[in-house]
């Protein structure tokens, strides 16, 4: 293995590594925030994200990358027309605090 192809790839993964620790931290989602988002669920989600009404699914102890998904289909349409206009102003980071709250909720 030469110097110069061993240099290209130490500055590859010196110049990605700070983008994958980002997008790693947005994926994780902070819990705290996801609480303060938490009331654009809870009307119809139910208080804590445990629904009474069958229309509408419990999102309490959700698996994060099963809410992250939900939500993605939801924006793109795939599912509930009326959620994709309520999800269409959050963002992945915002997705991802409501995804690890209600991960934290039984």
């Amino acid at each position: 293995m030469s110097i110069i192809p061993s240099a290209a790839l130490a500055l590859l993964l010196t110049l990605a590594a700070p983008a994958a620790l980002a997008e790693r931290a947005a994926a994780e989602g902070d819990p705290e925030r996801g609480a303060e988002l938490a009331s654009l669920c809870t009307g119809c989600h139910g208080q804590d994200g445990r629904s009474n009404i069958s229309r509408y699914p419990s999102i309490a102890g959700l698996d994060p990358e099963g809410f992250t998904a939900g939500m993605q289909a939801l924006q793109a349409g795939e599912r509930g027309h009326l959620l994709k206009r309520m999800t269409r102003s959050l963002g992945k980071q915002e997705i991802a605090d409501l995804a690890a709250y209600f991960a934290t909720l039984e």
